[in-house]
């Protein structure tokens, strides 16, 4: 047991190394030489994930009893923050990529953060919070070899390499009354897109000698955006028990999201040379092309999610908790129409995403039994993915599972909670449409911690 309480005191140190140290895993996809690469798996706290990713309806009470974790992609949640909370995700993904012509099979497994983000309640009379943090929305990092035999009977080997991805830092503010919230979250997206192809001669039919040759595409680019958020919640039903001060309330709750249009700035280098070029060292040789700091622009397509939730709650002198929830969401972008990346479009489809989530929390306060107070978490979602690699569409299912694990018992007059999140999916990427399928598999750990702060002492 004090082994176990030494790693979970270990998990906020690894999730900032995780977020300072460059990610160079391979993670061997095809899919992320497309758009602005590989979308990162359900990018938002561990809880949603485990729910199907559904977000737009799930509301602070939610959580549980213990502790609270931030709802970044709704940030009309924000005015339910009610103590200042630290939430970190990471995640270890697995994915396999199999290729029907050629028959062929890769694996890769990579650690990557899912987030990090800090919320504090503002006023907690007029329920008014904020929140910042930090997240990557795509990654971009493959390489792949291609052989060809020209007409001439020579042997060509292109290596096609690719790196970076779109990060985003964040802060927004939340405002709550009775029924209803709004918020929003705006800051700055940012990355980097850099593409590479080494052409090497391996066979020649002849005795002439050719040299490497290199060609380098190298993008950085950013910019604001906006993402507005509203969330309702009202109860439908009470059943009441004036004897025990207790109350069971069944409640709904609708969500809505946009994140607007983003036009990004970019700065780009292009550099076309021959040599030798290995893994380990390059030799340009002769440059043909080369041409720096060309300015351009990266157009992103608006974001819009919708979702409603059915809540049990249960209501006592100690406070309440949402026994179950079940959810549904849905959320579309136009990518086909409208990205652009320096006045070019790309293989991509106007995608959508329809998530399924649901919860149960057996008895919050039945401190005799741990397990009871576990929050239990389902989830499945389904939808057409945004790249399009070989113009069938490309569809996505996925199963998810995962559960909140309070780290302490509760104690009626401590002010600090902690909450261990765990998720687990797996569902693939591609149907016998597809040349290309993807399957995958991600554990993700999360840890909230939240703290009462910045209060004013009563006595010295």
């Amino acid at each position: 047991m004090l082994f176990a309480k030494k790693i979970i005191r270990l998990i906020p140190f690894l999730g900032f190394v995780c977020f300072l140290t460059p990610t160079q895993a391979q993670i061997n996809s095809p899919f992320s030489r497309y758009g602005l690469g590989n979308e990162v798996l359900n990018n938002q706290n561990v809880n949603s994930q485990a729910m199907g990713g559904f977000s737009s309806a799930y509301t602070p009470s939610m959580n549980s009893s213990f502790g609270q974790s931030i709802n970044i992609n709704n940030p009309a949640s924000y005015g339910y923050i009610y103590m200042t909370t630290f939430d970190l995700g990471i995640s270890l993904t697995n994915n396999t990529l199999k290729s029907a012509t050629p028959v062929a099979s890769y694996t890769s497994t990579y650690l990557v953060p899912n987030y990090i983000a800090i919320g504090i309640p503002i006023n907690k009379a007029k329920k008014i919070g904020f929140a910042f943090g930090l997240r990557p929305l795509t990654q971009i990092n493959y390489s792949l070899n291609e052989f060809k035999v020209i007409s001439s009977g020579d042997t060509v080997v292109n290596n096609y390499i690719g790196q970076g991805g779109l990060n985003q830092a964040f802060f927004g503010v939340g405002k709550a009354w009775k029924y209803v919230s709004l918020g929003f979250n705006t800051g700055y997206n940012f990355g980097r897109k850099k593409i590479e192809n080494i052409k090497t001669f391996q066979f020649n039919t002849d005795s002439t000698y050719f040299y490497q040759s290199l060609s380098s595409t190298n993008t950085l680019f950013g910019g604001a955006f906006l993402h507005l958020g509203l969330l309702s919640e009202f109860p439908i039903y009470t059943i009441k028990r004036p004897k025990l001060n207790e109350r069971t309330e069944y409640s709904i709750s609708i969500g809505a999201t946009a994140t607007l249009d983003q036009t990004m700035t970019g700065q780009q280098d292009i550099l076309r040379n021959t040599g030798s070029y290995t893994s380990t060292a390059e030799s340009p040789l002769d440059t043909v092309i080369s041409s720096i700091n060309n300015a351009g622009k990266i157009i992103l397509p608006a974001l819009y999610t919708g979702g409603i939730a059915l809540h049990k709650k249960e209501v006592g002198a100690r406070g309440g908790y949402d026994q179950w929830v079940l959810g549904i969401e849905y959320s579309s972008r136009s990518w086909k129409d409208k990205y652009l990346f320096y006045g070019q479009q790309d293989a991509l489809s106007n995608s959508w995403m329809v998530r399924v989530g649901a919860q149960y929390c057996p008895n919050a306060y039945e401190y005799e039994n741990y397990w009871s107070t576990v929050v239990y978490r389902l989830g499945f979602y389904t939808g057409k993915d945004y790249i399009n690699i070989d113009h069938n569409g490309l569809l996505v299912s996925a199963f998810t599972t995962g559960m909140s694990l309070p780290i302490r018992k509760y104690r009626s007059y401590d002010y600090q909670f902690s909450l261990l999140n765990l998720a687990l999916q797996f569902g693939q990427r591609g149907t016998g449409v597809n040349n290309y399928k993807e399957g995958f598999f991600q554990f993700s750990v999360g840890y909230s911690l939240s703290d009462v702060w910045f209060n004013k002492r009563k006595y010295d």
